[in-house]
């Protein structure tokens, strides 16, 4: 006796062949091992730093005028504008090197019964993730204002603790020595950065591969010739109206080639016409939750520019280069509307008339 096919004979009237009789492991579904579709569906991280100062010999309505007035502020934090402090307004702290957070101010809770609360949201040079901010002002028996600053964030960088925790007592001395003596107690501009990360929508593997691709380093880093590669160089320009500079590769880590974060990152020095010598350049990224990740640059060496009173004018115009850059990257990691992107090839709407 013959043995009988498990279905009928098959064509398939649009593409013709093959055609012939269906086997079980046509027809039977029998998934190979590991495939059984177990993957991440969340991945969470959550932060709070507190800080505390006791301000003597004052009022409360003394310490929150130097919180919420904006040439107050100036004198011992940064300088803000008029929109400083209002509920629903967006404004700026400066710090005349390049570097600021931009701000959305959520609440203003003026001196009450003994309390007063400040909170807002704020993004470094305006592309970082936001992170909330609550100044929360007590004030107790004999003239003595306790000020507590509340920094709350979700995935940040993981030196985000260690920087951000070290900064902010630093920042309640600087309150509480204006008040004490009425001068002004803002820092100098600092010989190291401008820091600049920003949030991109896709994991940290895929953003690495996309961003030091030569399609994509034409587009949002606005690179004329080279690329990333161990020992490379990249030509690029800072601006319609601002020359150029190159990237010089020091040292070039792939994604699982350097213990412990096995995430990828890149040592360069920066060259400009100009300057006295090259600055020190950190590129990397790091995961920000499931599917997303946060790309950071940060340099050093201002010291070769000698001691000057105020930032160089090309610390901000970089600042300024790489928020736009970082923001050139995200629109094209993110894609065209429908879909699309992430692939390293432009295409679609871009900035400036660019197209991707």
């Amino acid at each position: 006796m013959s043995a009988e096919p498990l279905a009928t004979d098959r064509t398939d009237p649009e593409s013709g062949p093959p055609a012939g009789p269906a086997f079980a492991h046509e027809t039977v579904a029998f998934p190979p091992l590991g495939s059984s579709g177990g993957h991440p569906v969340a991945h969470r991280r959550w932060e709070e730093l507190v800080s505390d100062v006791h301000i003597a010999g004052h009022a409360l309505d003394d310490v929150w005028n130097a919180l919420t007035d904006p040439y107050s502020v100036s004198q011992w934090f940064a300088d803000a504008d008029e929109s400083w402090a209002v509920p629903g307004r967006e404004s700026t702290l400066d710090f005349n090197d390049g570097e600021f957070f931009w701000c959305r101010t959520v609440a203003a809770e003026s001196p009450y019964e003994g309390r007063a609360a400040l909170e807002y949201l704020w993004r470094w040079v305006g592309v970082g993730p936001a992170t909330t901010v609550r100044w929360e002002l007590t004030e107790s028996p004999g003239q003595v204002v306790t000020v507590r600053a509340v920094e709350r964030a979700t995935n940040p960088p993981s030196d985000w603790r260690s920087w951000n925790g070290m900064g902010w007592p630093g920042i309640l001395d600087q309150l509480a020595e204006h008040l004490r003596t009425g001068r002004r107690q803002r820092w100098p501009w600092r010989r190291m950065g401008p820091y600049v990360q920003t949030e991109l929508p896709v994991g940290t593997f895929e953003a690495w591969s996309a961003l030091t691709s030569v399609p994509a380093l034409q587009f949002w880093l606005g690179r004329s010739s080279g690329d990333l590669g161990e020992g490379g160089r990249v030509d690029f320009t800072l601006g319609d109206a601002s020359g150029t500079a190159a990237l010089s590769v020091v040292r070039h880590v792939e994604a699982n080639q350097s213990f412990p974060s096995f995430q990828p990152r890149l040592e360069f020095e920066l060259h400009r016409p100009g300057w006295p010598g090259p600055l020190s350049g950190h590129l990397w990224v790091e995961p920000a939750g499931l599917g997303r990740s946060v790309l950071q640059v940060f340099h050093s060496g201002w010291e070769s520019f000698g001691q000057l009173a105020e930032a160089p004018v090309d610390r901000a115009l970089l600042a300024s280069f790489w928020a736009s850059a970082f923001g050139r990257l995200a629109m094209l990691l993110s894609g065209p509307p429908g879909g699309g992107g992430g692939d390293g090839a432009p295409d679609g709407p871009g900035p400036h008339a660019w197209s991707r």
